[in-house]
């Protein structure tokens, strides 16, 4: 999906996170359902099909009627199956029968420049093809704008004689020599606003199609911005255009219709920036299935990775046949500065098309105009919400908000223009309808600062200015990223591709924003909707050089040419980049390639446990699965090498690969290794002689690899002094997931015994040890940690007693003076049995030496305490740290941690400290804050339950702390951690422990979390736990520059403490507002 802010391609990016908890699918009063009916290949010889998808309905339907609103598609022309309006029952008798592969209901689906092309070493001057006006590029997707001047067919020849497809013209809809064909898909009858033929109505489509092959058209800008020469990838190839999606989304069925066109019309390759809302099998996903019969027609399917990263894991196409597509930057970005009044400026992101040519105008707080007539107060109006404003005293004037929205709010109250703050990523931006900068929340707390305290606040706006981005190319964050969730160990993304801030064509029917009126030819969005089309365009690229190449050599060519990224700016690293940012140049010679055809994926299959009978059915071959042929996933001829392995583990994998010289008739290539420190790579043989083109050879490389917490990755370079065929190696840790069973069975029941038996069940192999069960929550509640594959966990999640399963995730970490400022000082009343009160602290553990902790004057632990202390070399308890643990279930430390609870992070100490250290007088940093510190508490005993470490906190490990600190007795449990992003109830450890906790008399404090000031941000909600925001307190920490003109500035923002006794030198630290990255709190 586009991120950019029309109804639908905002979806995904400003609340992406839906798509991780949602699915849907539609029907209509009746309870009938749409349902695709796959049945694999076409049969052979003169069968029809129509008629025999019509007798399969006749046999299950309880009238002898099949019409049109029963059968919406019958797909025959590329493939066999069909669409129908269906109940439960007669989808499940359809199942049984013979000829089927799969039933499965229909899913709506979302979709998901100038420079951009420059960006990667692909000028206008690139050499071409003297064919590439016979590649025919289909595009499934919201239609197109025909009248755009990038689909101009001036100097375009006739139409290929290859071309089989036709033109679905209408009064407002014809086809040219560049548009060579068009249809529209909606079997669902329906047509929300929109045109009834291909025309686009969205802008999605007209401009993934200009990014991908339409011409060139100078001057290109949104006004006056990004100027320059607008083109995709293949200027002179040809467009074939499937509209598929529309106002409400994009529907399986009308997607599958679209594919068995496209195939049999005779495009090149075929382009699809839409996903799903889940992670779908292979044969149950429309895109794989008709991106499979593609390649077996000879047609690559570019597909975009989707846009709900940074989790892992959350790549939604990744079948093996077609292209994965990531999004990356290019290397320019976006300024929009903001100028106060006190002469201050300050640099903020948008697309502010708008010249207020330098006028100010008067600035005011959204919190401090409400619209109290509706009823809102200043909580509500400082996110500036839509209706929150009071028109009155915004109107005219510069509006100050809370909050990352769409600028409807200021733009519905008359505001001039509007300045957010947020904690947001920003590494891509919108356009809005009125003037508007979005800053970080350092310098929007400034300039709320300015706001507040001055008289007459007054600001402007400036045009948005194009500035070098030197971090480029990185991965933007709402890129989804891999592990693959279907087939760990092949690589996904594949490769990744600009799709930040892309300017292309745009539809005139769709005003640039949703509240503007403001119609533009040309358009800047984001989103993996954006690199799909720059990895179609070189994809073609690639094909009008090599017209007989199969989809996975040109696969192969991308992948193996692809510039190397840095994992310096993507924590991920391959999971976030594939093989690496697209070289289309040079992917035309790649030297060598890793080919592959329909009966390498057969044999895959085979692996992956499809029977013969479905593999028959796809196929319509008589291959025979068997033990000789069943292809290791290891053994699938892909151009990268991934393997999967239980953290902390050794792992040997050996592969084997076969490449093909396209290169130099006679060459000799040898073999070049990077391997990291935990990664041992082996070439056999490490030389490799060719002859003659055409000619392949097989080498086998074998991959030993020390997995720790999360992964490691190396490379192999086949290299012959001029082509350099690069395949990344990737081997990281196997996922974790939580089996939560509720409360604890009745009885004497060994639940371990039980978790065991479970395991046994679903596991291929008969041995359930520690590396694959990690915990068995057995003490306070039930439930278990384990290694599984994604089809593991699926078994196990339709067990009986089993409430939940679901991906462990990590989390994150979210001063004396404090109890004084709430009125809660030292002589406050105590309760003669605080000592005996014990607090649960779930975090870094604790630095018991620390005079916070001394016990002195403490009488004997409380007889209820029923914990122990994990002590070792390096720690000890005593009367005031009653207990202590850790949990690391994975195994893997780094050279910084203990094996221990003593903490080495500090965090776990500050908390501990704050809830419950004792009394310690003239307590400060360097001298600043000097004072009594002490806890809430400070007789009360600490029971210590270290869960975090310096990589972060994993799920099951909280859940093993939270079954131990309920069972060992303590009477609060205090937790400084939470999510990126919220779960529900029962899929949360955090909201699980703390229900059981709450069944045991135990009050859970949770941090809010970091996220704010955005509405919703919150991840610990819980009713039965208290969630506690952060306020400060009645002082603040001022730092004084002064310059050598004798000008003193105080600078709250330098804040690291100058210790060096030099009254002239500062240390200070800067936040740095680096790309994509991670923020510890």
């Amino acid at each position: 999906m586009a991120a950019q802010t029309s109804p639908l391609a905002r979806l995904s990016l400003i609340i992406f996170t839906l798509s991780m908890f949602m699915w849907c699918s539609h029907g209509s009063s009746d309870k009938r359902q749409v349902y695709i009916i796959y049945m694999g290949n076409l049969p052979k010889g003169k069968v029809s099909t129509t008629s025999l998808h019509t007798s399969m309905l006749h046999e299950v339907l309880p009238s002898s009627t099949v019409g049109s609103e029963v059968l919406l598609y019958s797909y025959h022309r590329s493939f066999n199956g069909f669409a129908a309006k269906l109940t439960e029952d007669e989808a499940a008798k359809l199942r049984e029968k013979d000829g089927v592969v799969s039933v499965f209901r229909s899913q709506k689906k979302q979709l998901h420049t100038t420079r951009s092309w420059d960006f990667m070493g692909f000028n206008k001057k690139v050499k071409r093809s003297i064919i590439e006006s016979d590649i025919i590029v289909g595009m499934l997707d919201t239609g197109i704008w025909p009248e755009s001047q990038s689909f101009n067919d001036t100097g375009l020849g006739p139409i290929p004689k290859k071309w089989k497809g036709t033109c679905q013209s209408s009064a407002n809809f014809t086809c040219n020599r560049k548009i060579i064909g068009a249809k529209s898909y909606r079997a669902k009858g329906d047509i929300p606003s929109d045109y009834k033929s291909p025309r686009d109505y969205e802008g999605h489509g007209t401009h993934t199609s200009s990014t991908a092959a339409g011409g060139l058209v100078s001057k290109a800008s949104l006004y006056g911005i990004a100027k320059g020469t607008a083109r995709g990838g293949v200027p002179s190839s040809r467009i074939a255009v499937y509209k598929i999606c529309w106002g409400d989304g994009c529907y399986d069925e009308d997607i599958l219709a679209a594919f068995d066109d496209a195939i049999a019309d005779g495009v090149d390759i075929i382009s699809l920036s839409v996903g799903s809302f889940s992670q779908l099998e292979y044969f149950d996903d429309t895109i794989a299935i008709g991106a499979f019969h593609s390649m077996k027609n000879g047609v690559l399917t570019s597909n975009s990775a989707g846009n709900s990263g940074p989790i892992l894991s959350s790549i939604t196409n990744f079948s093996p046949w077609s292209l994965s597509v990531a999004a990356s930057t290019i290397d320019r970005k976006f300024i929009t500065k903001v100028k106060l009044g006190n002469g201050k400026i300050y640099e903020g992101t948008s697309i502010n098309t708008f010249d207020l040519k330098g006028k100010m105008y008067p600035f005011i707080a959204g919190a401090a105009a409400p619209s109290t007539s509706q009823g809102y107060t200043s909580e509500d109006s400082r996110f500036c919400g839509p209706g929150t404003l009071n028109e009155t005293l915004v109107k005219g004037k510069i509006v100050f908000c809370d909050y990352d929205s769409d600028g409807t709010g200021p733009a519905e109250a008359g505001a001039i223009g509007a300045v957010f703050q947020s904690g947001g990523y920003k590494d891509y931006v919108f356009p809005y309808s009125l003037p508007l900068s979005n800053l970080n929340l350092d310098d929007g707390r400034n300039v709320l600062n300015y706001v507040n305290t001055t008289e007459n606040p007054i600001a402007t706006i400036f045009k948005t200015n194009v500035e070098d981005d030197q971090f480029a190319p990185f991965v933007v964050s709402f890129s989804s990223r891999g592990p693959n969730p279907a087939t760990p160990d092949i690589l996904k993304p594949d490769v990744t591709a600009p799709g930040v801030d892309i300017l292309a064509a745009w539809s005139e029917a769709v005003p640039l924003t949703e509240d503007d009126t403001r119609i533009v030819p040309y358009n800047i969005i984001s989103g993996t909707s954006m690199s799909c089309p720059h990895a179609t365009g070189a994809a073609a690229y690639v094909k009008s050089f090599h017209p007989t190449w199969s989809p996975a050599a040109i696969k192969s060519a991308l992948m193996t040419t692809a510039f190397p990224m840095s994992s310096k700016n993507n924590l991920e690293a391959e999971f976030a980049y594939g093989a690496g940012h697209i070289n289309p140049a040079q992917a035309a010679q790649p030297g060598l390639v890793y080919d592959a055809g329909e009966i390498d994926y057969v044999k895959f299959l085979c692996g992956q446990g499809y029977t013969p009978k479905q593999l028959k059915l796809i196929t319509e071959s008589n291959f025979t699965c068997s033990e000789e042929t069943d292809g290791a996933v290891w053994d699938l001829n892909y151009p990268s090498f991934t393997l999967s392995a239980s953290p902390g583990n050794s792992i040997t994998r050996v592969f084997h690969r076969t490449v093909t010289n396209v290169g130099s008739p006679v060459s000799t290539y040898k073999a070049v290794v990077n391997a990291p420190p935990g990664l041992i790579i082996q070439v056999q043989p490490s030389v490799l002689s060719f002859k003659s083109l055409g000619q392949k050879l097989t080498f086998v490389v074998t991959v030993g690899a020390e997995i720790g917490n999360s992964m490691i990755s190396g490379s192999l370079i086949w290299d012959d002094g001029v082509h350099q065929v690069r395949s990344p190696i990737v081997a990281y840790a196997s996922l974790v997931y939580i089996v939560y069973m509720g409360s604890l069975p009745k009885g004497k029941v060994s639940t371990t015994s039980l978790h065991t038996s479970m395991l046994h069940e679903v596991l291929p192999g008969n041995t359930v040890g520690s590396d694959v069960l990690l915990y068995s929550y057995h003490r306070s509640f039930n439930g278990f940690a384990a290694k599984l594959t994604k089809d593991e966990a699926a078994k196990l999640r339709g067990k009986d007693g089993v409430v939940s399963v679901f991906l462990s995730q990590r989390k994150q970490l979210h001063t004396s003076r404090s109890w004084d400022f709430m009125g809660f000082n030292r002589k406050v009343k105590r309760s003669v049995i605080e000592s005996d009160i014990i607090v649960g602290m779930l975090d870094t553990g604790i630095w018991p030496e620390s005079q916070s902790f001394n016990d002195t004057g403490f009488g004997p632990i409380p007889r209820k305490w029923r914990g122990t202390c994990q002590s070792s070399t390096n720690f000890t308890c005593n009367n005031k740290i009653i207990g202590a643990r850790y949990y690391r279930a994975n195994g893997h430390y780094s050279p910084y941690d203990y094996r221990s609870p003593r903490d080495s992070e500090g965090h776990g100490t500050h908390t501990s400290s704050t809830a419950a250290g004792g009394l310690v007088s003239r307590a400060s940093l360097y001298g600043l804050a000097k004072g009594m510190a002490r806890g809430g508490v400070p007789s009360a005993r600490i029971a210590v339950y270290k869960i975090c470490w310096y990589d972060g906190c994993y799920d099951e490990d909280i859940l093993a702390a939270f079954d131990d600190a309920i069972a060992d007795g303590v009477d609060i449990i205090s937790l400084s951690v939470g999510s990126i992003f919220w779960s529900d109830y029962f899929d949360d450890t955090i909201a699980i422990g703390a229900f059981h906790s709450m069944k045991n008399g135990i009050l859970t404090s949770n941090s809010a979390g970091n996220s704010g000031p955005s509405p919703s941000s919150i991840t610990n909600f819980s009713p039965w736990s208290l969630s506690v925001a952060a306020s400060t307190i009645d002082r603040k920490f001022v730092t004084k520059v002064k310059l050598g003109n004798g000008v003193i500035y105080e600078v709250r923002k330098l804040v690291y403490v100058n210790y060096s006794g030099l009254d002239e030198y500062f240390d200070p630290w800067i936040d740095l507002d680096i790309p994509d990255t991670y923020v510890r709190h």
